[in-house]
């Protein structure tokens, strides 16, 4: 019994770390000027020969930090393009042990993290005592800590000493996604500051003036905002405010000379102890800040409630003006910014929550943050139903819950137990935080509301203000229950599939009814269904964890449908009901106008009126029917039927789909088929009303995406595999000058093989791309590669693309093969595969003439429609712009530079070579899809041209060309691309 317990107290060890700090804040230079005691207790059975430090200031001081590179990594520019008079850092280190002088050493892309040496060695049991000066250059606020103004977030700004815990050293730098692992002990602060300041600090002020100066401003009525934002100065004289908090592991304070205060009390449960809240917020924020009190009582009452007693005096809210994701969490204060405004409630009880989930539980956030921000995230929504009043799981809004349906519909959500820097950023919230959420949900209604009440509080008790592992919730878990839960742990946490449960059979059998279940993923754990008599839920019922089929008896045969639970995170609800009577048990369809979300127990088709125009079908009308919506399915289809009313004939296009998600290198398999007919070219000859030619094009394609190794590349590889079979009415013009032309009908039929290679990487991304057409006439193989080469100057770049092209003609008539030339300038006329869209592809008179496509064959600006710029052998292009230094002005400059071969001399000789360029100005309309063209400059060939069919007069107005690229957009993931980069 005794080795037992000694065992376990052993386990259970965590260092003491007891911190002194006086600091001066200088607000005309925003420097912090700090002398710092450290008394530092080893309580582990190790010696220690060294002890790593975390300098997390200096995440600021230069863009190749850690931190730095991460949002460097999540397309944040902000921290690079900054200046360095706005960036960090600490210095003016000096450390002593027991009064002996020390060296600290660092890394050149971890400055942030030191190790000094121990004179000798610390014993288990022994401590020592470290000191040193230190100043702190606070930046703007680029992450959590910083100043706006002289509005100061001052967190992350002491030496402080890594977690040395039963799993050895933590050194981890600072990073703006993955938080923080600290060891607990004393703080002991005292914070010197003009004295207009107001300051909310950790723990509990000791200043018996501060406490009633507070007090005083906690009963003053609001002043309207007059300063708008301004600072008023500062007083010359300074005061010295004392705060002290036993058992925390980190110290933040915020000071501004603008705050309103209010005060109010909550009393904690478990103990009945008294706690004070305060809440710090500017006058024009008072709507919101005068709410903040109120939340703070919720969290200490409710997280006291379900999880265990808060232990501290203090708890206080302060809404900034900083980047924090709406939020950041410091023990017993929390920081709210602007962003949080929309969901205050939500984001303060969220922020005060983690005084229990990583302030009074001090789990390793880095390496397991859904102990953390999971954890705290179910107790949040746990909390925020309970005020509602509201316990039914929505599934029908447009929130961060449908964010993860969404990414586990499209495979690239990402398992729960891995380190946080490991996740995309986008998944580090949907998956960190509500995936997790929804995951303990599970759980809980596995184990049942009580038992896992029992296992939390457990786990509190157990492990309150210590070091504790996921073996360790697990355990107290377990031994609240007498279900095996294993499944949750080695199954759910560590899975990237997809949830999805069929129920397939409802049998009856001698009075009861066996029900069958499915499940489509094979992730090991139980499916809860429900039971509806007449409408109403009658029971539940569990099955055991499975992996691929189970079956459950239902006591009785009095049901009318089964579905599986909505706590069930099953990612494919359409297939979620059973109903007893119908032709189709499981399916069922649902119309829904225009747009929808993808959330009922029926499979959901969207209709929306599709509107269009050409310069020969003039104004189509018709319908569009689709299932495109969230989260995607893995069918997909959007078809338009349209009348044209100029042609008097039915057009439109359509596009169906289906997806397929290996697990090996190959990510994604998507089956597709794209087809279209519309009118592309007219003849009015001898007649009164033209006569039109129509194309039918039908192209199955085969897209496969391949995996990459690392989740966080930013390369995607594809392969495109593309058949076109394309019917092309033409005109036959009789001999007879006054008889009318008729139409003919000719079949061909295109294959296309592209590799593309894509670095979305935030700075300098590239992309090259092999490209292989061929038909019964010909074979062409294009390269291209593109690069943005940024200046330093956020969103100002040179954009270079480079096209090589060879043609090979594989029939003797020149006639046929002319039409699959090379181009230097790709118009409608040149799009035999009809990808683009042009709205007058044969016209040459009117401003729909004037479309070019500028990422085409040769890319060049000038709309030609003659053999300028054409090659039957092989064409080489470089195509350049720029954007100029003008902050939001949508200008660049463009210059387009080629070689063709050169036919028009007698020479034989082979290497003749013609230079084409054009140069001018480009005017934006919306990125990489529509500009506008003014060229300035121009080669003979393509002035000759213009010249020969308009006029020299014409010639500047013919060379003005506009582009609508649309033809790379596949319409089937547009969903989840819009959604993509909206949450960027």
């Amino acid at each position: 019994m005794l080795a037992g317990l000694n065992a376990k107290a052993q386990s259970m060890w965590k260092q003491q770390v007891d911190t002194k700090i006086d600091v001066r804040l200088d607000d005309q230079n925003h420097m912090l000027h700090a002398y710092e005691e450290l008394e530092y207790t080893n309580n582990s059975p190790d010696t220690l020969k060294y002890i790593y430090l975390h300098l997390w200031a200096n995440a600021y001081k230069h863009d190749r930090t850690q931190f730095a590179q991460q949002r460097d990594q999540q397309g944040n520019t902000d921290f690079y393009y900054s200046k360095q008079k706005d960036r960090g850092y600490i210095d003016s280190l000096q450390f002593m042990v027991d009064g002996v002088a020390v060296e600290h050493n660092s890394a050149e892309n971890m400055p942030d993290i030191c190790r000094i040496d121990l004179p000798k060695e610390l014993v288990p049991g022994g401590k020592v005592k470290i000191t040193t000066p230190f100043k702190v250059k606070l930046p703007v606020v680029f992450s959590r800590s910083g100043h706006t103004g002289q509005a100061y977030y001052v967190s992350q700004w002491f030496p402080k000493p890594a977690v040395y815990d039963r799993k050895g050293w933590h050194p981890i730098p600072y990073l703006d996604q993955g938080e923080f692992y600290s060891e607990y002990g004393s703080y002991d602060v005292k914070v010197t500051l003009p004295a207009n300041y107001v300051l909310l600090a950790t723990g509990n002020c000791m200043t018996a003036e501060e406490n009633a100066w507070m007090d005083e401003l906690a009963h003053r009525d609001i002043p309207k905002d007059t300063l708008k934002g301004r600072f008023p100065e500062s007083a010359r004289d300074v005061r010295t405010v004392h705060y002290h908090e036993d058992n925390v592991h980190d110290f933040a304070w915020f000071a501004d000379k603008r705050y309103v205060v209010r005060k109010d009390t909550v009393t904690s449960p478990g103990t009945g102890e008294l706690v004070t809240t305060w809440s710090a917020f500017l006058a024009g924020d008072t709507v919101h800040g005068n709410k903040l009190n109120g939340y703070l009582k919720t969290a200490v009452t409710h997280y006291g409630k379900w999880v265990g007693p808060y232990p501290y005096k203090t708890i206080k809210a302060v809404f900034g003006d900083m980047k924090s994701g709406a939020g950041m969490e410091y023990p017993t204060i929390t920081l709210l910014d602007q962003s949080a405004k929309s969901m205050l409630q939500t984001a303060t009880i969220h922020e005060a929550g983690h005084n229990w989930f990583y302030g009074i539980l001090g789990s390793n956030e880095r390496d397991h943050a859904w102990m953390d921000e999971g954890m705290n995230t179910f107790y949040e929504q746990k909390t925020v139903r309970e005020l509602s009043k509201d316990t039914i799981l929505h599934r029908t809004k447009f929130d961060e819950t449908l964010l993860y349906y969404e990414f586990a519909a499209t495979h690239t959500d990402q398992a729960i137990e891995q380190p946080s820097q490991n996740f995309r950023n986008a998944n580090y919230g949907v998956d960190i935080y509500y995936k997790s959420n929804l995951m303990l949900m599970w759980l809980e209604e596995y184990m049942g509301e009580e038992a896992f009440g029992k296992g939390m509080k457990d786990y509190y008790n157990t492990w309150h203000h210590n070091h504790p592992y996921p073996e360790d919730f697990k355990a107290c878990m377990q031994r609240n229950t007498p279900k095996l839960i294993d499944w949750f742990f080695t199954d759910l946490l560590t899975t990237d599939k997809k949830i999805d449960y069929k129920i397939t059979s409802a049998k009856v059998r001698q009075g009861n009814t066996v029900i069958s279940v499915k499940n489509n993923t094979g992730v090991k754990a139980p499916a809860l269904i429900d039971v509806y008599a007449n409408g109403k839920l009658t029971e539940k019922i569990w099955t055991p964890p499975f992996s691929s089929t189970a079956k459950v008896i239902l006591p009785g045969e009095n049901w009318s449908r089964l579905k599986i639970d909505d706590v069930i995170p099953d990612g494919k609800s359409a297939n979620d009901m059973y109903r007893r009577h119908g032709l189709f048990h499981t399916f069922g369809v649902k119309f829904n106008p225009v747009l929808g979300l993808n959330t009922v127990n029926k499979e959901k088709i969207f209709v929306a009126p599709a509107i269009g125009n050409n310069y020969y079908d003039g104004f189509m009308a018709g319908v569009l029917l689709h299932n495109l919506t969230l989260p995607e399915n893995r069918f997909r289809f959007a078809v338009a039927p349209q009348y044209a009313f100029a042609t008097g004939s039915f057009t439109g296009a359509g596009s169906v789909g289906y997806l397929w998600y290996p697990r090996g290198f190959v990510k994604e398999v998507m089956l597709q088929a794209d087809a279209k007919t519309f009118h592309y070219n007219e003849t009015s000859m001898n007649m009164t009303k033209p006569l039109y030619a129509r194309y039918i094009k039908v192209a199955p394609s085969l897209n496969f995406t391949l995996r990459q190794r690392d989740p966080l590349s930013s390369v995607t590889r594809t392969l495109l595999l593309k058949q076109y079979n394309i019917s092309e009415e033409t005109f036959n013009y009789p001999a007879d000058s006054t008889a009318k032309p008729t139409l003919n009908t000719q079949q061909k039929i295109y294959g296309l093989v592209r590799y593309k290679h894509e670095n979305n990487r935030t700075y300098n991304p590239f992309s090259y791309s092999v490209e292989g057409h061929m038909g019964e006439d010909f074979a062409k193989i294009n390269l291209e590669g593109n690069v943005r080469i940024d200046y330093h100057q956020k969103n100002k770049s040179l954009h270079i693309r480079a096209y090589a092209g060879k043609f090979i003609s594989i029939t003797n008539d020149p006639a046929v093969a002319q039409r699959y030339y090379l181009n230097a300038s790709f118009n409608g006329m040149n799009d035999y595969l009809y990808d683009g869209t042009y709205k007058g592809r044969n016209t040459r008179s009117r401003l729909d003439a004037h479309q070019v496509s500028a990422l085409q064959e040769g890319g060049f600006k000038i709309p030609i429609f003659n053999g300028a710029g054409r090659s039957d052998d092989w064409m080489a292009t470089i195509n350049l712009k720029t954007d100029l230094p003008l902050k939001k002005l949508p200008i660049r400059l463009f210059f387009d530079a080629g070689m063709v071969p050169d036919y028009s001399t007698a020479s034989t000789n082979v290497n003749n070579r013609k230079l084409l360029y054009d140069g001018g100005v480009e005017i934006v309309i919306s990125k990489d899809i529509a500009s506008i063209y003014i060229p300035l400059i121009m080669s003979s060939d393509f002035r000759e041209s213009l010249t020969a069919q308009f006029g020299k007069k014409n010639v500047f107005t013919r060379s003005i060309s506009f582009t609508l690229n649309l033809q790379n957009i596949n319409w089937l993931k547009t969903p989840g691309r819009l959604l993509n980069s909206a949450i960027k």
